[in-house]
């Protein structure tokens, strides 16, 4: 047969860890086997725009609200998947798991596939937890992107665990390399050669904890007076990080740059990656800053302990905890050889378990399998 086509499902095309995710398994997938396509929710932005210029189909329902339940979104996947003749559905988080498996049950699509990328902070409602127990009745798989959520997917969903599979998000070395910097950041924004910058990257919503890092700030200022903190993203919590900031006398020591997507030339141009979050799944900015050989300081909350192994790759702090954090950073400030040192080792484990690569193997290798069981032989791929 043909090219094997996987429609993939997300609500909206911004610029998003699991956005770029799902950018960067796209491009890597193989193209002699595989015809992937992508459809969102919403309208196109960013991401989308972004995939349409590498040459895959990008189709964007227009849908500005998805929240509430439409019948009629599920018919446009339905019509969407009979027209394409989809063999692989794969959806993303909540709304587009509940629509997308809908729409491929209805479709008959081979094989639906969830993904299922944070902890359970909003899915513990009842009304969540039930929808996602009767809809995994109709999915081949459910893919978690780290141990921890696999726990809570069983935990909350009671989902039998062999319907469950863990693959971690992969990165792109490539992308991600510390010895191809090509813009000097510090310059645009002002930063002196001797200033010593944190950063952040990621969205600002309070699951990410910084309110916590802002807190730790002073601190740090005391003793090391030219330090500066970069938070990059945005979020709903922008002005109240500021006020804080400014209550606590460190509004001048941090740049909130917003939105951008030269994150390997930010992260090549800090001192420290800090995650300070309060709850995750395996965020793909923290898999980015290892990849470019940063001293970390995250804390121990979802499938981070999965990947950072404290003192050996980063240090693990506990959540909600400023002077955690105070003691943690001072560790690296304190000791330029083994913030170096540390940065090499994650450098390494991604390099040896977490890229691109290796995460596309491991799909296409899901659906090879899956897809087998539905006696469908996918092409081989050419040597």
């Amino acid at each position: 047969m043909g090219k094997i086509n996987i429609l993939h499902i997300y609500q909206n095309s911004k610029i998003g860890g699991v956005q770029q995710q799902l950018l960067s398994l796209l491009k890597a997938y193989s193209r002699e086997r595989f015809n992937p396509i992508f459809c969102c929710l919403g309208p196109k932005e960013e991401i989308g725009k972004e995939i349409e210029g590498t040459g895959i189909e990008f189709i964007p329902l227009n849908k500005l609200r998805y929240n509430r339940f439409s019948s009629g979104i599920v018919l446009e996947l339905h019509r969407l998947m009979k027209k394409k003749q989809i063999h692989v559905v794969r959806t993303h988080r909540y709304r587009s798991n509940l629509y997308g498996r809908l729409a491929a049950f209805f479709a008959g699509v081979p094989v639906i596939i969830a993904s299922v990328h944070d902890n359970y902070r909003t899915d513990k409602r009842p009304k969540r937890r039930i929808m996602n127990r009767i809809l995994s009745k109709i999915t081949d798989k459910i893919v978690a992107v780290s141990e921890a959520v696999k726990e809570d997917i069983m935990r909350y969903d009671r989902i039998d665990p062999s319907k469950i599979e863990v693959i971690p998000n992969g990165i792109d070395v490539e992308r991600f390399n510390p010895e191809k910097k090509t813009t000097d950041i510090r310059k645009e924004f002002s930063l002196e050669e001797d200033d010593i910058v944190i950063g952040f990257i990621g969205r600002i919503v309070t699951a990410k904890g910084l309110e916590y890092l802002l807190d730790a700030l002073p601190y740090l200022k005391g003793e090391f007076k030219s330090i500066k903190l970069l938070i990059v993203g945005e979020g709903s919590l922008v002005e109240e990080l500021k006020e804080r900031a400014k209550k606590n006398n460190i509004f001048n020591n941090i740049l909130f740059t917003g939105k951008r997507r030269d994150i390997p030339e930010i992260l090549a141009s800090i001192d420290i990656f800090v995650m300070p979050s309060i709850a995750e799944g395996l965020p793909n900015a923290l898999l980015e800053a290892m990849a470019m050989g940063k001293p970390i300081v995250t804390t121990e909350v979802g499938g981070i302990p999965e990947v950072i192994k404290n003192e050996i790759n980063g240090l693990l702090v506990p959540p909600r905890n400023a002077e955690s954090l105070v003691t943690a950073i001072k560790t690296f400030l304190d000791n330029r050889h083994l913030a170096i040192k540390i940065g090499q080792r994650a450098k390494n484990y991604v390099e040896e378990n977490l890229s691109i690569q290796t995460t596309t193997q491991k799909w296409e290798s899901l659906y090879t399998v899956l897809l087998k069981e539905k006696g469908i032989i996918i092409p081989r791929k050419i040597e």
